[in-house]
């Protein structure tokens, strides 16, 4: 199954930078998800719009992945 599309987010305040992925909600329901690929993608908020969803990642300190993060 194909999602269209999906971001990385890091949390880069860890001693490893940890990840979060920001994908589009599949089936009926609308919204966008952020799930955890260290949890067996366990899904870790639901979000309406893609809007809520990114002001929960930056409240969270997380940070958009844009092409190669330096350590």
């Amino acid at each position: 199954m194909s999602v269209g599309w999906y971001e990385v987010w890091v949390d880069e305040g860890k001693t490893m930078p940890y990840l979060l992925l920001l994908l589009p909600q599949q089936g009926s329901q609308a919204g966008v998800i952020v799930v955890d690929p260290n949890e067996n993608y366990r899904i870790v908020h639901q979000a309406a719009n893609y809007e809520s969803a990114k002001l929960w990642l930056l409240e969270d300190e997380y940070t958009q992945v844009d092409g190669r993060m330096e350590c």
